[in-house]
């Protein structure tokens, strides 16, 4: 059970709506409702009776809406004991690569130099951060990826090389000796990633401009988790195309080894986006500012 289900419960019960609650919580109405069936099925049993016309709380519904008010209210007296007005609070989204392998160094620099910024941070795939600053929900995101909204901005603030990444077996370590290239790799199992991936999206990108057809891909498996990939790569599933920055740990530890792609390599930005009209705090813009400045040559 987690407190965003519980969020959600209680404001379909406060709105006596799915749709208002989605409005009010900056979600979808799809994401509402996956909550509130993700409660019912965790405590075995219905909360809410939808029909055509309306719906209605059931009384176990009413129950647990009651124990869950008093839940987020001790959430929030936590926060406000512990964070209190004298924090300056940065609602941040980042997608896989940003979160794992950026954000922990940024939030590190950062706090150092400003111990009273409380930061609050949403993880998802590219896409869904995009979703939520243009929703408002986030005061920007980290991401690995640019769309065409106008309504967006997208700084890059990192440039990351795409490489094929195997498992450590004899076959592949031949193929290194080998220097083997990508047409060389087209025929070994390939694990990809999911749609809303930055990663996914540039590879895509990369693929198209070599004229390689997706029929031409080995594909075993495709999966949205960059951890599960990274776990199937050295378990012998199969290869992939990844984030150079995303293994640097499994190459400097020989749990992967890592082909160059054709030169120049090919690379794919990470990318700092807000929405155009979102009046953005002074120490919101202050760590934009940090962050756009954290990787550029000294």
């Amino acid at each position: 059970m987690e407190l965003k289900q519980l969020e959600a419960f209680t404001a379909v019960v406060d709105y006596n709506s799915f749709s208002e609650a989605a409005k009010h919580l900056f979600l979808t109405q799809p994401t509402v409702s996956a909550h509130v069936a993700a409660l019912e099925k965790e405590l075995d049993t219905q909360l809410i009776v939808r029909t055509t016309k309306r719906l209605y709380i059931t009384s176990r519904g009413y129950e647990l809406y009651d124990s869950a008010v008093s839940m987020l209210k001790t959430r929030n007296h936590i926060l406000n004991e512990f964070v209190g007005s004298h924090k300056r609070i940065i609602d941040l989204g980042a997608s896989t690569i940003p979160s794992s392998y950026v954000l922990p160094e940024i939030l590190s620099a950062f706090g150092h130099l400003n111990p009273d910024v409380y930061f609050h941070s949403e993880l998802s795939d590219s896409m869904g951060i995009i979703q939520q600053v243009q929703s408002g929900k986030l005061d920007f995101g980290l991401v690995g990826t640019a769309t065409e909204d106008n309504d967006l901005v997208f700084i890059p603030f990192l440039e990351d090389e795409l490489v094929i990444v195997t498992p450590v077996t004899p076959h592949y370590l031949q193929l290194e000796k080998e220097k083997a290239t990508l047409d060389r790799m087209l025929s070994e199992p390939f694990i990809l990633r999911e749609k809303g991936s930055g990663t996914k999206k540039e590879v895509d990108k990369y693929l198209e401009k070599r004229k390689i057809p997706a029929s031409s891909i080995n594909v075993v498996a495709r999966m949205n988790d960059l951890e599960a990939v990274k776990r199937s790569i050295m378990n012998g599933l199969g290869i992939s195309i990844l984030s150079a920055k995303s293994i640097q740990d499994l190459k400097n530890s020989r749990q992967v080894i890592v082909f160059p792609l054709d030169r120049p390599a090919p690379t794919r930005n990470l990318y700092i986006v807000y929405k155009r009209e979102h009046n953005l705090l002074p120490h919101v813009r202050q760590f934009i500012q940090f962050v756009r400045n954290y990787y550029q040559p000294h």
